[in-house]
């Protein structure tokens, strides 16, 4: 069913209602989350992305009923927040970093909040190894000291950034103390180097027997008369954010004229396919640490030795270096990653799967594709289209 198919539904006497959704845009103050104003977005989009950053992109028309509200005060970018409420869910929230004249209005985009730390650099060397550091106190109390589990890692980069003048955005970071993942490492920043907070905490992610992370958004449940308020806390998932196939039994098909796929890319790209990774960790000349990562399963299969190289500067711990390198062979072993756009409303709504989630794709034979294709994938980005329309749904995904 092609989305003019679905319009046509939508408007077709008899036909089944398209359900309606109820947006609302939040705009507020980053440092206090102080509402400043309840604002129209037209041609909104905005996605989520498993361990990365998620974007929204919306243009706020300037008329006689918004100018009062003062739309240049509330989307100032920088310095102001967004959140997008979806039938009262907080779906989305992230900070606006950049504001254009439209027709109409302005557009704006915004990113998640963790785009904030990749305006965070470390400025004093922090490190696992009290020998490399002049204050042994843990980062909490003054000090240079991480705390040496994985999740603690995480938790002391980001309390870091908070304890600086004027670096507290609200984020929760409660979620990520209590049991640690029982996953030790090795780590050193140095402050000289200046390291991207959010980079330092992606390529830590990134290890074998790593993690995934987020920072989420969503009202907090009424309670003693109290109303919900928003929050922002920060999360980490051991060993994996989202549901296997078994657990979720999501299915997305296309084809007998049912099913919720309304397109679909399925690329095949032998340009980004790697047989053998070398991963380059700190040090200069012969001293520095480099690791590799071979895929003997693809080479007995016949593939040729395709060669890769990552940099992951900065990371001083070997069995890391070599943890990030299996990793970086892992994800350029795809053959690309398959997207698919799908319906809001049609199950699997949206809503019922998140990033992470494994699903079972299928799509029944066609003439581009005479024996039809299926396979479980993992979902790694949603981007929700809620523009005038039933809702459009893209899902990009990697094999598992």
């Amino acid at each position: 069913m092609t989305a003019d198919m679905l319009a046509l539904l939508a408007t077709t006497p008899g036909a089944a209602p398209q359900p309606q959704h109820t947006y609302t845009y939040l705009f507020c103050d980053l440092r206090t989350d102080t509402l400043l104003a309840e604002l129209p977005l037209a041609d909104v989009s905005y996605s989520v992305e498993l361990n990365s950053i998620g974007t929204l992109r919306g243009t706020i028309p300037y008329t006689a009923e918004t100018l009062p509200l003062d739309p240049e005060t509330a989307s100032a970018p920088g310095r102001t927040a967004v959140y997008v409420d979806r039938d009262g869910v907080l779906v989305w929230g992230g900070i606006v970093w950049t504001r254009d004249r439209a027709t109409g209005g302005k557009q704006i985009q915004a990113s998640e909040f963790l785009s904030y730390y990749q305006h965070r650099y470390v400025k004093k060397t922090l490190a696992t190894d009290t020998s490399l550091l002049t204050n042994s106190a843990y980062v909490d109390a003054g000090g240079q000291r991480l705390y040496s589990d994985q999740k603690f890692v995480m938790w002391s980069l980001l309390k870091y950034a908070a304890m600086q003048s004027g670096g507290d955005i609200g984020v929760d970071l409660n979620p990520l103390t209590g049991t640690p993942h029982g996953i030790t490492r090795t780590a050193a920043y140095f402050g000289y180097e200046r390291p991207e907070i959010y980079k330092a905490i992606a390529d830590l992610s990134a290890s074998d027997d790593g993690f995934d992370f987020a920072i989420e958004v969503g009202w907090t449940p009424a309670a003693n008369n109290v109303p919900p308020r928003r929050f922002r806390q920060a999360r980490t998932w051991f060993p994996r954010r989202g549901r296997t196939v078994a657990e979720s039994g999501l299915v997305f098909s296309k084809g007998g004229g049912a099913g919720s796929i309304i397109d679909y890319s399925w690329p095949e790209d032998g340009t980004s396919i790697v047989t053998e990774m070398s991963g380059l960790g700190a040090g200069s000349g012969e001293a520095r640490v480099v690791k590799t990562a071979r895929s003997q399963a693809m080479l007995d299969a016949g593939w040729p030795l395709l060669e890769g190289v990552a940099a992951f500067d900065g990371i001083v711990d070997e069995a890391q270096v070599q943890g990030m390198t299996n990793a970086e062979l892992n994800t350029r072993g795809e053959q690309g990653q398959p997207s698919f756009e799908v319906a809001a409303d049609v199950d699997p709504a949206f809503g019922s799967y998140s990033v992470g989630d494994e699903a079972l794709f299928t799509i029944e034979p066609e003439p581009q594709s005479p024996t039809g294709r299926e396979a479980v994938l993992r979902i790694v980005a949603i981007e929700n289209t809620a523009s005038d329309g039933p809702e459009r749904v893209r899902l990009t995904c990697v094999g598992v």
